[in-house]
């Protein structure tokens, strides 16, 4: 019985220590880092919701290459060092995800977390820039050039994006 006891929990051990190694050998960045943003994805953006919370009202975000640095291996600091560097965040491109290319950013300092994934494609004739995160690369919110075109288009639903389901 003891016997089946150390198998069983030496298999076990061997199946996570297989499973972990896969698991960060995918988990490589698929494209390159960033040092500026594209053109079309820098500026000031606005969306229309309440974000599950109250009352809709406008939300401006603004992009730009302040603080971004390009990805290189660093220390994650703790303390004061850590605030030091947290201002800093970085960008990478990925792979097509749920049928877009997205980039991924993350904090400097950030050790855990899937960081957040913007994607600009043009729908009709307007641009818009969605915001996504967490592991299934959940869409957050959609954010268009004007307040006006914000306002009208609300948080309307584009094709092969994944929406995180209402709780």
């Amino acid at each position: 019985m003891k016997r089946l006891i150390k198998l069983t929990l030496l298999l076990t051990m061997f199946l996570l220590a297989v499973c972990v190694s896969t698991t960060n050998a995918s988990a490589k960045a698929v494209g390159y880092s960033y040092s500026r943003l594209p053109k079309k994805m820098r500026g000031s953006w606005y969306t229309y919701t309440n974000f599950g919370y109250g009352k809709k009202k406008i939300y401006k975000i603004r992009l730009s290459n302040k603080n971004l640095r390009k990805y290189k291996k660093h220390k994650v600091y703790l303390g004061e060092k850590a605030l030091k560097t947290s201002k800093y965040w970085t960008a990478t491109q990925t792979g097509k995800i749920h049928g877009y290319t997205w980039i991924h950013t993350y904090g400097w300092q950030q050790s855990a977390g899937d960081g957040d994934y913007y994607n600009v494609h043009k729908f009709g004739k307007h641009q818009v820039l969605t915001l996504a995160g967490g592991a299934g690369v959940w869409v957050a919110a959609h954010y268009y050039r004007s307040k006006a075109v914000a306002r009208k288009m609300g948080m309307h639903r584009y094709p092969k994006f994944v929406y995180q389901p209402s709780i």
